[in-house]
């Protein structure tokens, strides 16, 4: 081995300067061994704003819409038999019906039954999944992955990070894997990080916090999102999360002689407030929905319910500052928070729920209210000249009542107001819509409107 000699000097301290920087290498590599799980997991991409669209979801409720960021779709169920069986059935099939255009899908499969699912499930609910992505439908829609919807109780948490595990290798490869939270899942001294560790993301569920969702005293659907006490939580993990917002409304019916709450279908607070059997009170709870409170002063049928003197019905509405104050929220959450997921897609004409637009501009997303108009279809009327009207992009969460005038460019014969709707000629050739405060309309049939010759109708301003 040769030794070195005073001549040497510029080369031996060439050569130590090479193994300082190959040592100082090694130990960089080492210090990115120790962070590379953080480096792998921070989050990509921009803030996106999405619903999830669920079986009963109309896309109709967001004609005209340019795509939304990203939509999670229900597209199957697990569910366990309890009878004799005691089988586990799992079923996923992409919907048939139209969706409303979105620049991301992902595909829900929904668990009705609120237990951590076994961990010989896994394989089966894997196999369902792959069954998606050879759909014809998925190469043209571009499914970004999978979401499992599982009410799993906070202390089988354990169990679910097993069957996610377990999940995981059975799918695709490529596919991602997101999953809804429950809010107790993040307090002290739970399974939840193992679970967040199996998945590429998740989405805790600001609303239906268990029981204390519904009570008598004060109605809620929300719950508050408070950054400052939930951004440090969620961050912990160093994994991509989006905070599940409600701007669905649900409805209860009170009988005077009982404390439990009744569910009521097909009766709307336009129903109640334009009927004089009904004193209506409006209020806030903590998360600012609004909750409307009707009660009844006589006994009254209202579509084909019967509600008895002393009732009540009680509707929980969201309200544009409910949206607002939830997503200004979550834009504080920090830095692995990616955007917000609106629960749930309206159905077709449903008066409880924020239409797309209405959740988007409380979002800031960028869309622009559309001012209201009426559209008039020729009723085919022989003598005369008949339309049937409809009032469109109405304000359905206005927080208070709104008047709106119909000119009309020729003297009206009369108009025949659909059965309740509060439409009448306000003059020769106007006709004057009023809504109640939270009316849930947003687009409404008014009637038909009769005149002698045809004529032009439009929104006066």
């Amino acid at each position: 081995m040769r030794r070195w000699g005073s001549g040497d000097k510029p080369f031996r301290e060439l050569c130590w300067l090479g193994i300082a920087v190959i040592r100082g290498l090694l130990r960089f590599g080492g210090l990115l061994c120790l962070l590379a799980p953080a480096l792998v997991q921070a989050p990509t991409g921009g803030w996106t704003t999405g619903f999830w669209f669920w079986q009963g979801s109309s896309a109709a409720m967001g004609a005209g819409m340019g795509p939304v960021d990203v939509l999670y779709v229900q597209a199957g169920t697990i569910r366990h038999d309890d009878g004799p069986s005691g089988r586990w059935i799992v079923w996923a099939k992409w919907p048939d019906e139209a969706l409303p255009p979105a620049r991301e899908y992902w595909a829900v499969l929904r668990a009705e039954t609120r237990t951590a699912p076994p961990l010989d499930l896994a394989k089966q609910v894997a196999g369902a999944v792959a069954g998606l992505t050879v759909e014809r439908r998925r190469n043209a829609l571009g499914l970004a992955g999978v979401q499992l919807d599982i009410d799993c109780p906070t202390g089988s948490l354990a169990q679910y990070a097993a069957f996610l595990a377990e999940f995981r290798k059975g799918l695709p490869a490529g596919m991602q894997v997101s999953i809804t939270g429950l809010l107790d899942w993040f307090r002290s001294g739970t399974a939840v990080g193992e679970v967040v560790e199996q998945v590429d993301e998740f989405v805790p569920q600001f609303y239906d916090l268990g029981e204390a969702r519904w009570n008598e005293e004060r109605p809620a659907i929300a719950a508050r999102v408070d950054a400052g006490r939930w951004g440090p939580v969620f961050n912990r993990y160093r994994k991509r999360f989006r905070v599940g917002i409600s701007s669905f409304g649900r409805a209860s019916y009170w009988r005077r002689d009982t404390r439990r709450p009744y569910g009521l279908s097909g009766v709307t607070p336009m129903d109640l407030a334009s009927n004089r059997a009904f004193t209506r009170t409006a209020a806030r709870n903590d998360a600012g929905e609004a909750v409307l409170t009707f009660e009844a002063r006589m006994d009254v049928t209202i579509v084909w319910e019967s509600i008895h003197a002393g009732d009540r019905v009680e509707y929980v509405i969201p309200s544009r500052e409910h949206l607002h104050n939830a997503v200004e929220q979550a834009r504080r959450m920090g830095e692995y928070c990616r955007g917000v997921l609106f629960f749930r897609w309206p159905a077709f004409n449903e008066a409880t729920a924020a239409m797309p637009k209405d959740a988007l501009q409380a979002a800031g997303a960028g869309v622009r209210p559309e001012p209201p108009a009426v559209r008039a279809i020729d009723g085919e009327c022989a003598a005369v000249h008949c339309v049937d009207l409809y009032l469109l992009h109405a304000d359905s969460l206005s927080p208070r009542p709104l008047r709106y005038r119909i000119a009309v460019s020729e003297e009206l014969e009369y108009i025949v107001p659909r059965e309740r709707a509060p439409v009448r000629m306000s003059g020769p050739s106007e006709i004057e819509v009023a809504l109640p405060a939270y009316s849930g309309i947003n687009r409404m049939y008014l009637g038909r409107a009769v005149t002698l010759k045809p004529a032009r109708y439009r929104v006066a301003p």
